[in-house]
């Protein structure tokens, strides 16, 4: 068989298929998509039964009923976590001096080198500072 010269393809990067007009930067946003259907809208969703059901019980629940919303529970039995005045990190430690929290032996050679106002600061970020009179 015979190719048809009709049935060949055009060369790429031809002087007539190249517009000056769209040698600029290309914006998407500008640009309308053919597969794009504007009229569409999605179809609402329908719920069924079983969900229905289960919202109407959901409003019907007495107060007394503990549910995520109105749970409480009494304080925890754990000790309160104490954490470095300085890092923030778990505080091991407490400087008997300053009463100070600290985290490591490289903070507490930091401590040392602190002031008494320094240390009341560090200390009044966590309500423990003392007032001196």
């Amino acid at each position: 068989m015979a190719l048809k010269k009709n049935n060949l393809k055009k060369a790429f990067g031809k002087k007539a298929d190249v517009n000056e007009d769209n040698l600029g930067p290309f914006n998407l946003l500008i640009e309308k998509k053919p597969f794009k259907n504007n009229a569409y809208k999605s179809a609402k969703k329908s719920k069924n039964l079983k969900q229905i059901l289960a919202m109407e019980r959901e409003r019907q629940l007495a107060l007394d009923i503990p549910t995520y919303e109105n749970i409480e529970c009494p304080p925890s039995v754990l000790p309160q976590r104490k954490y470095c005045d300085i890092t923030g990190l778990d505080a091991k430690y407490t400087d008997p001096k300053t009463g100070l929290r600290y985290h490591n032996a490289e903070i507490y050679q930091f401590i040392r080198t602190l002031g008494v106002p320094n240390v009341q600061a560090y200390l009044s970020s966590r309500n423990a500072a003392v007032v001196l009179k």
